[in-house]
């Protein structure tokens, strides 16, 4: 702690740091994360660190950590959340194909995303922006009344496992399906296709 006390602005990093993110981006969590991230990354580096001068190169390397870790929160992309208007709907063969497609699908396939704290803080706010804008340009089931893509392959990649993606699931519980809801949701999404094609 004599060392710590000896270098008040090194002490001082993370949290100005973390202040920072929090009033560049606007979001409390974003800040919070910034100073969890330099708090971690100076616990898990300083037992690697030699006694004489080590400190001083901690500290050094946790005040770039931290820095990048707020500037990054100033990137404009993947800040806004909003969801635009829902235009048309499926109609759907039966509620419980619409409750799985809620489940496993709505997130990145529709005009309902449900945008986590985490999606507040990036890089993470970057990806899951991409990564919605991605799946509602391929599919959406908030804009049924224009042309879908790979409809065709829809039911292919909830069979082998690629949708929804396993990343996704590991954060989403709900979303995982069991070989039985499966089958049901592909079953449901032909039967709704066939009596309701988009466009």
């Amino acid at each position: 702690m004599s060392r710590l006390a000896r270098s008040p602005l090194a002490f001082m990093v993370a949290p100005i740091a973390a202040g920072a993110a929090w009033l560049g981006y606007g979001s409390i969590v974003a800040g919070v994360t910034v100073l969890i991230a330099a708090s971690l990354a100076w616990v898990a580096l300083r037992p690697a660190l030699p006694a004489a001068g080590g400190v001083r190169i901690g500290w050094a390397i946790l005040a770039a950590v931290a820095t990048a870790a707020a500037l990054i929160q100033f990137v404009p992309y993947g800040r806004d959340h909003t969801n635009p208007p829902i235009t048309a709907e499926p109609v759907w063969d039966r509620a419980e194909t619409r409750a799985l497609a809620v489940r496993a699908c709505y997130d990145c396939h529709s005009s309902e995303t449900a945008w986590p704290w985490y999606t507040d803080v990036a890089p993470l706010s970057w990806l899951a922006t991409n990564h919605v804008e991605e799946g509602r340009a391929i599919l959406d089931f908030s804009s049924w009344d224009r042309p879908q893509h790979e409809l065709d392959e829809m039911a292919e990649t909830i069979a082998e496992g690629e949708m929804p993606p396993r990343y996704y699931t590991i954060l989403h519980s709900t979303a995982r399906l069991s070989a039985a809801e499966k089958q049901q949701l592909i079953d449901g999404l032909r039967a709704t296709l066939a009596a309701s094609p988009p466009g």
